[in-house]
């Protein structure tokens, strides 16, 4: 419980770790002077006329409770400045009450040794400086009064009390320095653990990253080797369609200067095209006299169809054969007749074996 209010008391709010520790400092120094001055009491009441030192004894004391206070606020340098000064002018007013300077001076190490502890650097040269200004002031006060030079008792005592406060406030910034360097130590330790971690994790990056490039690179290879695959099924894809095509559309020679070229199944323009084509290359390939087209499997011929029969003929006509139209139904001749073509540049035959059997001279329709 003590030891818990203790630290509470000590904790200065401020997220600076040298202001938190100077103002731990100070904290214990002010408890330190709160105490000596408390016990100091029944020391005063002794003597003869104990109530002005009295009223000054509790004066300063009020004073180092409000510095605690300011401490506890956080206000670490306001509260730093204010004991220097408590401490300064308790020793510089000292002389001006009882006439002797004596051995007073020698308490401005107080205020330095304590600036050295809960100060900056600026606060050190600030208690220098104040210490003398004190010093000079009680030389130009009270050097011009008789003085009674101090006892060997009077040495001693002065002695041992400035060691014991001296060694107080030293023993305080050695322990501060301690906590600092232990902290400083713990914080260095867990920045090493904390590195050595960060070394792990990123060696374990590196191998996961390693991991996934490896996983990667043959995703890529297999994607690669889809993609080939692929194209090689297109590639054999379009083989097969231009197979398909070219057989959809046959060209058979049953003479030496006769060709057939038999169609099944629905006419529409690509194919009428590509029958246009492959015929007029053969016959030019073949040097063909004519050229017999069987329509017998196709179910109905509409205008377009009609229309590409007419231009092949014409165009058969130019490379010096002739066409030869066989199988047509009906209905197709019903379709040809509707739709007012003339066949001029063609020749008709009942069927394939009438078509060859009739040579060069099929009857015209």
């Amino acid at each position: 419980m003590l030891s818990s209010l203790w630290n509470w008391f000590l904790a200065v709010p401020t997220s600076d770790a040298e202001l938190q520790r100077r103002g731990r400092n100070l904290l214990i120094i002010g408890v330190v002077l709160v105490v000596m001055s408390v016990l100091s009491i029944p020391l005063v009441l002794i003597q003869p006329d104990p109530l002005p030192q009295l009223i000054a004894n509790l004066f300063g004391l009020a004073l180092v409770v409000a510095i605690i206070v300011v401490a506890r606020l956080g206000w670490v340098d306001q509260a730093t400045i204010g004991l220097i000064i408590i401490l300064v002018v308790s020793f510089a007013v000292i002389p001006f009450g009882t006439g002797q300077i004596g051995l007073v001076p020698i308490f401005a190490v107080v205020a330095v040794v304590t600036a050295a502890v809960i100060g900056r650097e600026s606060h050190v040269v600030f208690a220098a400086g104040a210490g003398i200004v004190g010093m000079v002031s009680q030389w130009f006060g009270v050097s011009m009064r008789p003085q009674v030079a101090p006892s060997a008792g009077e040495i001693v005592v002065v002695g041992i009390l400035l060691t014991v406060v001296c060694g107080l406030i030293a023993s305080i910034g050695t322990r501060s320095v301690q906590r600092a360097i232990e902290v400083a130590a713990t914080a260095q330790m867990k920045a090493e653990g904390l590195a050595q971690q960060l070394v792990e994790a990123n060696q374990a990056l590196e191998i996961r990253v390693a991991e996934r490039t490896a996983a990667l690179q043959a995703a890529l290879a297999e994607s690669e080797q889809r993609q080939a695959a692929l194209a090689a099924a297109l590639a054999e894809n379009e083989r097969q369609r231009r197979e398909i095509r070219d057989l959809s559309v046959p060209i058979l020679a049953v003479r030496d200067d006769t060709l057939v070229m038999p169609l099944i199944g629905m006419l529409d323009g690509e194919r009428l095209a590509l029958a246009q084509q492959r015929a007029l290359h053969a016959i030019e390939q073949q040097r063909a006299r004519s050229l017999l087209v069987d329509i017998t499997g196709v179910p109905f011929v509409d205008q377009a169809a009609a229309h590409s029969l007419v231009a092949l003929a014409r165009s058969v006509r130019l490379l010096g054969a002739r066409l030869t139209l066989i199988g047509v139904s009906p209905e197709v001749a019903q379709t040809i007749i509707g739709l007012g073509i003339e066949l001029h540049d063609m020749s008709v035959a009942r069927d394939l074996r009438d078509a060859v059997m009739r040579g060069s001279t099929p009857s015209s329709m």
